[in-house]
């Protein structure tokens, strides 16, 4: 059977459309007619535009700015040129599949360029955001560096944070490690290898028990003898008792800090102290490193930058004999954040638990071993002397359930926003953590399912009855 071409399809077509289809065709022509007419007149204007922009930001005698605006100037006609060119493509399209021409043995056609159009409009507009590595370079798969390779080890039993708080900022000699750091190591490096870090990426809508939580621990500003503001020198120690309480027991950054470190934030016991002095270096087979994924860390005695170890952190999981319950949550926030209180010795508890006295003087701490550590499941075995509180220094959430010895037991709120779980009798246990979300969203998902399902096989069975009974 031979198939009309696209001129004989077209008029065919044209004798026999609709008043919509004519004023569809007459308003896409016009459109496509004044977007020429506009990128012409555009185009033409280009000069203008590279004084005005030279004018508005770009001026000066200096060549580069000049370089710059032209080049702006090219890249904004260009972009307006593409806009024409896959508008009049996109539109013949269309006006091809109005007319019927991909019908019958022509839909695959059709089909391939439609597809075909697609993938370039939508790759060649995200053409910058379209980047391409070599995993195994980026990831040091192979070849990890000493640094990272240590943190790895176990990650769940401490994490890891820059050791400049905000709002310090880097010294400039030492920007280098700080980009590396917080673009590559923190984004990329520290959830590909499971490390834990307290630093995060990106929060924009905090929860609130974590605002309050931050605010009681960060830097705080005083009056300065010129006018300004500048940071109250005694609340530098709130940083390290955040680390404490955090599980925070690894930090990296510039290793002439430790000094400071122990002065600022440790007056009194200085905890800090380094494990490894380390060079931040191009990685194996790259002489001239242009991106931040070819440099590596290699270990060097007289480094400038260090992998510091905080002695103070408390474990991911303790077991406490010594505990206060209050369920005010200001006044255990001011609690945690008094240098006088001793995080390593008491835990608060804001959860009222019936089993659980308010306060607890016994000296007899037990210990605490890991079974298994997951997203969502943690195991634990404890062994205690007498009743104890268990904390597992990982952020509360009422979604998690926790059983003891197979029993269901009640979450507890511990040190205002940790887990924990009481412990009523002396010996073992098998402390098992789970989070579990409520599944009657779930229900509630699959009945709109089976409702639409439904709804879509009565549909299809009236029409095919009226169409057996029309027969």
């Amino acid at each position: 059977m031979k198939t009309a071409s696209i001129g004989d399809q077209v008029k065919n077509w044209w004798a026999k459309a609709g008043s919509f289809d004519r004023k569809w065709t007459f308003a896409s022509a016009g459109l496509l007619a004044a977007s020429a007419l506009g990128w012409m007149i555009y185009s033409a204007q280009k000069s203008a535009l590279i004084e005005y922009l030279q004018k508005v930001g770009f001026g000066g005698t200096d060549p580069a700015q000049e370089n710059s605006a032209a080049a702006i100037a090219n890249f904004s006609i260009g972009q307006a040129g593409w806009f024409l060119v896959l508008f009049a493509f996109a539109l013949g399209l269309l006006l091809l599949i109005i007319a019927g021409y991909f019908n019958g043995p022509r839909a695959k056609t059709g089909a391939v360029l439609l597809g075909a159009f697609l993938l370039f409009d939508m790759g060649r507009a995200n053409l910058p955001w379209l980047v391409h590595w070599d995993y195994k370079q980026k990831y040091e798969v192979g070849s990890l560096n000493p640094i990272v390779d240590f943190l790895r080890n176990k990650p769940y039993e401490n994490r890891v944070a820059y050791c400049l708080p905000a709002p310090l900022s880097t010294p400039q000699q030492f920007s280098l490690f700080d980009q590396l750091y917080k673009i590559e190591w923190m984004q990329h490096h520290f959830p590909y290898y499971n490390i834990q870090s307290l630093d995060v990426v990106q929060n924009p809508r905090p929860p609130a028990d974590m605002m309050q939580y931050e605010q009681a621990f960060q830097l705080r500003f005083h009056a300065a003898p010129n006018g300004g503001y500048e940071i109250d020198p005694e609340s530098f120690p709130l940083t390290a008792r955040k680390w404490q309480l955090t599980n925070t027991r690894y930090l990296l950054g510039p290793a002439g800090f430790v000094d400071e470190m122990n002065q600022a934030m440790d007056p009194m016991q200085h905890r800090f102290q380094i494990i490894q002095r380390f060079q931040v270096v191009a990685k194996p087979g790259i002489e001239r490193p242009m991106r931040l994924e070819e440099l590596t860390a290699v270990p060097k005695a007289d480094g400038d930058y260090a992998l510091f170890e905080f002695t103070g952190a408390l474990p991911r999981a303790k077991v406490y004999s010594n505990w206060q319950v209050n369920t005010n949550d200001v006044a255990n926030l001011n609690t945690l954040a008094d240098l006088n209180f001793d995080p390593a010795k008491t835990v608060l508890i804001s959860t009222p638990e019936p089993e659980l006295p308010a306060t607890a003087t016994n000296d007899s701490p037990g210990s605490v071993d890991y079974q298994s550590y997951d997203t969502k499941h943690v195991v634990l075995s404890a062994k205690t002397t007498a009743p104890s509180v268990l904390l597992l220094n990982d952020k509360f959430d009422p979604q998690w359930r926790v059983t003891v010895d197979g029993r269901p037991a009640e979450l507890l709120r511990c040190n205002f926003m940790m887990r924990g779980v009481y412990l009523p009798a002396a010996g073992a246990h098998t402390v098992d953590f789970q989070f579990q979300l409520p599944h009657r969203p779930l229900y509630v998902t699959l009945a709109a399912i089976l409702i639409g399902i439904a709804l879509c096989g009565f549909l299809a069975f009236s029409t095919w009855k009226r169409q057996t009974v029309s027969a």
